[in-house]
């Protein structure tokens, strides 16, 4: 057997499907493409795939990734994104098939691209809401509540932000690093929903994931 893993893009109105949905449609996608993957060996038996890490509800993505095992060691992996792309909706594409070279243990980082604006166009303009951003991340710390395994916790979002660009040319918006994986994992939700509050102003805000790293800092793959 040969360890597969495909690399998708994720957007449109396919950002709103579930990460339970989006397993549902990549494994119908497969049974339609008819590809010879591994099935488990238990009563009720199905095509075995995982999912390197869950990307949250509304967010899109050009750096998704799933894994399964081909049976056939001689198959040809190129000609894997075309035959689930027929197979797929419009939204989820698949760009690229290779063997697996990292562990999902391995991840521990992300970046996000971050487009916010206000709910209200005329509660904020676009310079001030900037400027506040600006303001914001010069505090010393940034206090927000997540919740954990134990609970809900304040925690200090400053401190996990491994870097962080501003842009102000079509919008407001950033490009953000954080930390994930299955150790510790900062949704920039989080970052948003204190902007708002310290803004006093209802924000919206579209989110894409860029990348996926591993703890050297490379792509993961």
């Amino acid at each position: 057997m040969k360890n597969a893993r495909v690399f998708f893009t994720k957007d449109g109105a396919c950002k709103y499907i579930s990460h339970l949905d989006t397993n549902r449609v990549m494994l119908r996608a497969i049974g339609k493409s008819r590809l010879d993957i591994w099935h488990t060996e238990g009563f009720h038996q199905h095509a075995y795939i995982t999912f390197a890490l869950p990307l949250s509800l509304g967010y899109a993505s050009t750096c998704e990734s799933m894994d399964f095992r081909l049976l056939d060691d001689n198959a040809d992996m190129a000609a894997i994104p075309a035959l689930l792309n027929a197979c797929l909706p419009e939204g989820i594409r698949v760009y690229r098939c290779a063997e697996a070279k990292c562990k999902p243990a391995d991840i521990d980082s992300a970046t996000y691209d971050i487009h916010i604006e206000p709910m209200n166009p005329d509660d904020i303009s676009e310079k001030e809401l900037y400027e506040k951003l600006n303001n914001f991340l010069a505090q010393p710390e940034i206090i927000v509540e997540k919740k954990t395994k134990k609970g809900m916790k304040n925690v200090d979002l400053k401190g996990y932000i491994l870097s962080c660009d501003l842009s102000c040319d079509d919008g407001v918006g950033m490009t953000m690093k954080l930390p994930a994986g299955s150790t510790l994992n900062i949704n920039p939700s989080l970052f948003v929903t204190a902007f708002s509050a310290y803004c006093g102003v209802d924000l919206h805000s579209d989110v894409t994931r860029t990348g996926i790293y591993t703890k050297e800092g490379n792509p993961f793959e």
